[in-house]
């Protein structure tokens, strides 16, 4: 799917309400039967031609090592070889071609003889000749031919006849260069030379003196600060991921203490969703997954202990481990935990999560990639080949830290974290691949630090393999680069655009920020204790951060790109947030922390958070790249974000779409019957305002209360019962209270005839022997673990429930039993070493209510297995009867393919997932 880099110009053409114009055109699509095809407003906007710095990335770290090893000999002026008249070593000669017509067709790899080649299809052309290339060469090939073939490299004969003496990159002082001078705190004498009283605005720190003071010069009016309700959306969405409720606003909105905005922002801070929250942005960074990409034969491709990668980042941002601390452990958790007594040796997943090529010296690239990009900033991989190209890297730093990385193994799934690598016992320097070719060795690389940031006489590593020497210099405090990269990251995150464009690449092509100090102040400060959520609440309390996102043309003309920051930036939710905002919304979301990755793509709704999503990279579902996560085969600098149809085709008729709009509908109307007062609960209007609160956390306007009662007044409200009655039952967990069971969650695998928490039986989580069969069950332990079967009334009527439960067991203290219906408690009684008939048990239901059958583990936990077999009796207002029985209807995962029956209101709710005041944030 071809990404599009957003054009900032489509915002001054947004109305207030970012939804308001289009949902008419919405709800009328969906009342006529049709299918709303794409986001409506704002279109999609224009292409625009991107940098291609990535793709020059990707020729130099996987495409020039290919060449070079298996095409140079026979095809290019070094070897003075040209068979079939075909030179590989510059760009234009594979654009042209040998004896049998262009090599690339940029594109089209179909269509370009090189792919026909190292595919075998051609017995003519079959190259290399020694044997034909493994299947990540092959692919990797094909899709930079996709991606248009970007090559920077000039004619060799061209170069051959270049001035030999002029001055190579690897020869320029790096002092010359922004991104390698340490960075300084603002001076006093800086800020306080600007004249506030010029400023248009007051400051609250002297990062926004210096920035309204650039903005002001440069034409761009600084905005004003957003209202109250912006800001508690935008810090919920910003560090934990998830919307504030209406009840939350409201208080925010009301709370008239001068320090209310930094008690907030210290709440959210504090809230364990932040650490999911910014572990998830590192994610990003580390190349996260949950298997190892193409494997050998008969070798698992899981990558065991990969989600205590994941939950030790989780850990770490939401305790304030300092950075440098958290760098160490990432690097050299070995060393540092070598036990793994505080659970640091986890952190080495940073290293070990990625892709695991097939060729080892493929795997130790991808290593350093992540640690020199993802913590420096600088491409180091360039140099695997030759000198790099642009900035002071020569090959010798390169094979420096593959000596260091060749000197380190990983361990068994017996040591104390499968995640760990640990030194070799003779560890050893490399020699330098020259041309990058493994079999054509040149000096010897000793083990130490890049060139332009080594200190005078400054000593090779020495502590075996050389890794926590490496560690240390990277997160030594006067490494000019590390505070900056992290702190550009941040603000990226939190400002919606970056500091500097280019996260991952601070190297010689990469340009100043347009307001340097802004950087710098913040890397000088972070450095000093390297504390992350310091940082954040310093950048979310400056009014920069606070300022509206409002677009006039003026400003717009002198600052289009924002480079000022005059003006926050609406920003696209992430996947991520898209999908827990829409469980929050329909009351399923399942807010435990950390545990084993689950599936989020089968049809059933998985309700844990999109964080703990099964990332299988290589077979990673399209739902990933539909929603622009990040791609898990290589760090990830930035997301890039797109609006195309299939977004909002998943959202409308995904089965999981569908399921969340019947939980919220549910919501919705059990919420109304409760707060009714008195109040009709099928007005049309009253309704449609609970669901907008519910979703949108506000009230509707008056003109989409008009919208809206129409459109649920204009179809039928009735449920329409669906044909297989296995539909209406769900299974899961939750606490029993004394009006119904909380904090309902569905089971999420079918197993065994049974449904479970996990596929790992018992789950290794919280829920432990919980499972739930046709006839029998178990809870799991502790309160929030009782086994649910739930039952969703189908029409209003008078309800009448029977059958028998019981306790087999002779040992333990029994389960306890509980049935509830719409909220009302029907039964509570403890089972033990017995059986009971139940019922009839007869209450007074509405269409959407539920009926919950918990049962859950006495003070023991043992011994806890039961017996339970149901059969319900519904009589409609109508007169008609609907029967239910457990055992009958109990059931797998239904194939839901066919099209969904949905009633008025859950129509709505898919209304209100496509819209753009849910998917953006401002």
């Amino acid at each position: 799917m071809p990404r599009v880099d957003v054009d900032p110009s489509w915002m001054l053409r947004r109305p207030r309400r970012l939804w308001g114009l289009c949902l008419p055109t919405m709800l009328a699509c969906l009342a006529f039967g049709g299918t709303i095809a794409a986001l409506a407003d704002p279109p999609e906007p224009p292409p625009r031609e991107t940098p291609n710095r990535d793709a020059v990335d990707f020729f130099e770290s996987s495409i020039r090592p290919l060449l070079i090893d298996h095409c140079y000999d026979c095809h290019s002026v070094e070897a003075d070889a040209a068979e079939g008249e075909l030179r590989v070593d510059d760009g234009a000669a594979l654009l042209s071609g040998g004896s049998r017509g262009a090599a690339v067709v940029p594109g089209k790899p179909d269509q370009s003889l090189i792919v026909r080649a190292i595919e075998y299809q051609d017995t003519s052309m079959q190259m290399p000749p020694d044997g034909k290339l493994d299947a990540e060469s092959i692919e990797a090939i094909r899709t930079w031919i996709r991606s248009g073939a970007v090559d920077p490299r000039q004619s060799v004969i061209d170069e051959s006849m270049e001035d030999t003496e002029q001055t190579s990159p690897i020869d320029r002082d790096p002092s010359t260069h922004w991104a390698f001078v340490p960075p300084r705190r603002i001076h006093a004498d800086r800020w306080q030379s600007i004249d506030t009283d010029d400023l248009p605005h007051e400051p609250s720190d002297p990062l926004d003196v210096v920035a309204m003071d650039a903005a002001v010069r440069h034409g761009a009016e600084p905005n004003d600060l957003a209202d109250r309700e912006t800001l508690i959306r935008r810090l919920y969405f910003d560090l934990v991921g998830t919307p504030p409720d209406v009840d939350q606003i409201a208080r925010f909105v009301s709370d008239e203490r001068p320090d209310a905005y930094q008690r907030l922002v210290d709440r959210l801070i504090a809230a364990p969703d932040f650490g999911e929250r910014f572990a998830r942005h590192w994610m990003d960074v580390a190349r996260y997954a949950d298997t190892i990409g193409y494997g050998l034969a008969g070798r698992d491709r899981r990558l065991h202990g990969s989600e205590r990668y994941r939950d030790w980042l989780t850990r770490a941002f939401a305790t304030d481990m300092p950075y440098d601390e958290m760098l160490m452990h990432q690097l050299a958790g070995d060393r540092t935990d070598p036990g793994n007594e505080s659970g640091n040796l986890d952190a080495m997943g940073f290293l070990t999560i990625g892709r695991r090529f097939l060729n080892r010296h493929d795997v130790i690239d991808d290593r350093i990639d992540v640690v020199t990009r993802g913590l420096m900033g600088l491409t180091v991989t360039c140099a695997r080949c030759h000198d790099h190209k642009f900035d002071p890297i020569p090959m010798a730093d390169y094979y420096s830290l593959y000596g260091v990385f060749q000197s380190s193994r990983e361990v068994d799934e017996k040591h104390a974290s499968p995640l760990a690598m640990v030194d070799v016992d003779k560890p050893r320097d490399a020699a330098i691949f020259l041309r990058g070719q493994p079999g054509n060795r040149g000096d010897v690389a000793p083990r130490r630090f890049l060139t332009s940031l080594r200190r005078d006489d400054e000593p090779r590593f020495n502590d075996g393999s050389g890794r926590l020497e490496l560690a240390r210099r990277i997160a030594d405090p006067d490494n000019p680069l590390t505070a900056r990269v992290m702190v550009n990251r941040v603000w990226g995150h939190l400002m919606g655009r970056h500091l500097i464009d280019s996260p991952s690449d601070f190297g010689f092509r990469t340009s100043p920020p347009a307001i340097p100090e802004l950087l710098d102040d913040l890397a000088a400060e972070f450095a000093v204790d390297w504390s992350v959520q310091r940082l954040v609440r310093r950048i979310v309390t400056t009014r920069l951060y606070r300022q509206s996102s409002a677009v006039d043309e003026e400003s717009f003309s002198a600052d289009p790109d924002n480079q000022y920051f005059a003006r926050a930036i609406r920003r696209r939710r992430d996947f991520e947030s898209l999908r827990d905002s829409a469980l929050c919304a329909a009351g399923v979301l399942d807010r435990q922390v950390g545990g084993p990755p689950v599936d989020i793509t089968a049809s059933t709704v998985t309700p844990r958070k999109t964080i703990y999503a099964m990332i299988d990279r290589q077979n990673l579902p399209s739902l990933f790249r539909t929603f622009d996560s990040a791609s898990p085969d290589a760090h990830t600098p930035r997301r890039y974000f797109t609006t195309v149809p299939q977004q909002a085709l998943f959202l409308i008729n995904h089965r999981q779409s569908v399921s969340l709009s019947q939980s919220l509908a549910a919501r919705v109307r059990a919420s109304v019957r409760q707060d009714s007062s008195g109040v009709d609960s099928d007005d049309p209007a009253v309704l449609a305002g609970h669901m907008v609160r519910l979703v949108y956390g506000r009230e509707p306007t008056d003109q989409e209360t008009l919208w809206l009662t129409k459109f649920l007044s204009d179809g039928a409200m009735s449920f329409q019962q669906p044909a297989d009655p296995r539909t209406l039952w769900t299974y899961g967990t939750g606490r029993i209270g004394d009006g119904g069971v909380e904090e309902f969650s569905p089971l999420g695998v079918f197993q065994n005839d049974r449904w479970q928490a996990e596929t790992t039986f018992p789950s290794p989580g919280r829920l432990g022997h919980a499972f739930l069969a046709s006839e029998n069950g178990h809870p799991g332990p502790g309160e929030r673990g009782a086994v649910v079967r739930r039952w969703t009334v189908p029409r209003d009527g008078v309800v009448k429930v029977t059958g028998m439960i019981g306790h087999r067991n002779r040992e333990g203290d029994g389960v306890v039993a509980a049935i509830f219906a719409g909220g009302r408690r029907l039964f509570r009684g403890t089972q033990k070493s017995n059986n009971r008939p139940l019922g009839p048990l007869t209450s007074k239901v509405r269409r959407g209510d539920v009926l919950d059958f918990a049962a859950g583990a006495g003070p023991t936990g043992n011994h806890d297995s039961f017996f339970w077999r149901i059969n319900i009796t519904l009589t409609a207002d109508d007169g008609e009867v609907i029967e239910a029985d457990s055992r009958r209807d109990f059931s797998r995962p239904l194939d839901t393919s066919g099209p969904a029956k949905l009633d008025r209101l859950e129509q709505l709710a898919q209304v209100l997932w496509i819209s753009n005041e849910f998917a953006f944030v401002d």
